[in-house]
């Protein structure tokens, strides 16, 4: 009986999880091809980080405490299945409880890929209680090798240091210990990056020397922040080109940032480049001048955080799924930079960056009571729900419940359900319509249709806003009756003529 009862005791001392915390990251990379001489194959390198207080545990008659996690890769196409690959990761023996909380658990795995649109479905599965587990889909676009200089993916990195020991992280005889997050928290001072540059022997000689810069930027496509730039010279024609490297971040404040790679001839045209978007939380940056210290006042992402116990927040209660739908609620009310961080989020959930994110967005509106901030937030969205729910979309995800919460209810909505040669639509026409953080516009108006008569749900097909969509030629899909129709006394036409 002594398994049983040093079985029981130490599910005891543990946390019991109710499901497994892990986060997934991947990057594309290519590889000689080891039949085809100077051809290049796409390959993914998949990396995940479990959070080990999420699973259960076993212990030996030896007093030796591990764990067993069931991993199943599965990437495939319309063409059928790439690669599906199963095993169980056991987790490092450890003697003590508290030095297993402690323990990463991280492992990674690479695969050959085809070139086309790859879809990814990751599921881990704790091997002590079935039920417990952790899933993950993506899909992306894998690109053919250019016919010039190109990038890999950029990587971000937890730890790199010189080795002669193989493992599943050795790469160009260093250990590269992924970080498998785009988030960079307040105990994070260096950044570490790894990339590949690739050249397929089209350079002419007159492109060089190449320069290949490296930057730290608030712009997806230009700029740098402060001088966060690390800059090198290529003087001549290179088929293979590791890159790896680091930034001090300790000056960086909280907020949403780009790391970017580029590399330019030497009429400075840029040949190749790669992006790579992150978050950044820094609760005590050191600011070294007025220009960084103006920058982050004036981020529109993540700079006014607050680092709390979530357990005792109003977030705590939702469940993931729910958190999903929270972020969805705050598009309509997002800059362009919280869009990009919400579709992100979304793309590659991190839970617990999640319910940050959604704590801090309330906490900024009322810092006293965010639960309060969250209560009426929580209002209008079920006032959207009655008036645009589907039956099968909630009316948050509708594009009429997008707009009236981005600009609140019209002056006058225009029902036309019965007009000849059109099919249905509505009109939404506001008096003044109040932008974020703009100028209100006078007399806007947002053309809705229903693609079809069977349909429940309206489309936005044409708006006269600067940023919401603009379609000229919107009379093509509403007029049913072809050019031949008269449509002049259309209500359509009367509310927006030529605009």
């Amino acid at each position: 009986m002594r398994w049983p009862v040093l079985t029981f005791f130490l599910l005891l001392c543990i946390p019991k999880a109710n499901a497994i915390e892990a986060v997934v990251v991947h990057t594309l990379f290519y590889r000689s091809d080891t039949v085809q001489q100077g051809k290049l194959t796409p390959s993914i390198e998949i990396y995940w980080q479990v959070n080990p207080n999420t699973l259960h545990y076993a212990t030996t008659p030896e007093k030796i405490i591990s764990g067993k996690i069931k991993t199943d890769i599965l990437l495939y196409n319309e063409s059928g299945i790439i690669k599906h690959d199963q095993y169980i990761l056991l987790t490092y023996p450890i003697k003590s409880v508290d030095e297993l909380l402690d323990h990463d658990i991280i492992d990674m795995r690479r695969y050959n890929l085809p070139t086309g649109l790859v879809k990814l479905k990751f599921v881990l599965t704790d091997a002590i209680d079935s039920v417990n587990k952790f899933t993950f889909t993506d899909s992306f676009t894998v690109s053919p090798p250019a016919n010039n200089y190109f990038y890999s993916g950029l990587q971000l990195l937890d730890t790199v240091y010189k080795s002669n020991s193989e493992s599943a992280f050795w790469k160009n005889r260093e250990q590269h210990i992924p970080f498998c997050s785009n988030f960079l928290g307040d105990n994070r001072r260096m950044i570490y990056y790894y990339a590949e540059l690739y050249g397929a022997g089209k350079s002419s000689a007159k492109d060089y020397p190449l320069v290949q810069k490296i930057v730290i930027s608030k712009n997806e496509t230009e700029g740098s922040y402060g001088d966060l730039v690390h800059i090198d010279t290529i003087l001549n024609q290179q088929t293979f080109l590791p890159l790896v490297g680091k930034f001090n971040i300790s000056t960086l404040p909280s907020g949403n940032y780009y790391l970017r790679v580029t590399l330019e001839n030497q009429a400075h045209e840029v040949i190749a480049n790669e992006t790579l978007f992150f978050q950044r939380l820094n609760k005590h940056p050191f600011i070294e001048d007025t220009f960084k210290k103006t920058a982050a006042i004036n981020d529109t992402g993540i700079e006014n955080v607050s680092v709390l116990n979530l357990k005792k927040t109003f977030v705590a209660k939702y469940s993931m799924g729910q958190i999903r739908a929270i972020l969805k609620m705050l598009l309509p009310f997002s800059d362009q930079t919280g869009i990009q961080t919400i579709n992100g989020f979304l793309k590659k959930p991190d839970e617990l960056y999640m319910r940050y994110y959604i704590y801090n967005y309330f906490a900024n509106i009322n810092k006293d009571d965010p639960a309060r901030a969250w209560k009426e937030f929580s209002s209008k969205i079920t006032e959207v729900n009655k008036l645009f729910n589907t039956g099968t979309t909630p009316g948050y995800e509708t594009e009429r419940g997008y707009i009236y919460l981005r600009y609140g209810a019209p002056t006058d909505i225009i029902t036309v359900e019965n007009e000849q040669g059109t099919l249905p639509y509505e009109v939404w026409q506001y008096n003044t319509l109040m932008q974020l953080n703009k100028k209100d516009i006078p007399d806007a108006i947002f053309l809705f249709y229903k693609p079809n008569h069977m349909t429940t749900d309206y489309k936005l097909l044409h708006s006269t806003v600067v940023g919401e969509l603009q379609n000229l030629q919107w009379r093509s899909t509403l007029y049913t009756n072809g050019q031949g129709g008269d449509n002049s006394n259309s209500r359509a036409e009367q509310y927006l003529g030529n605009r």
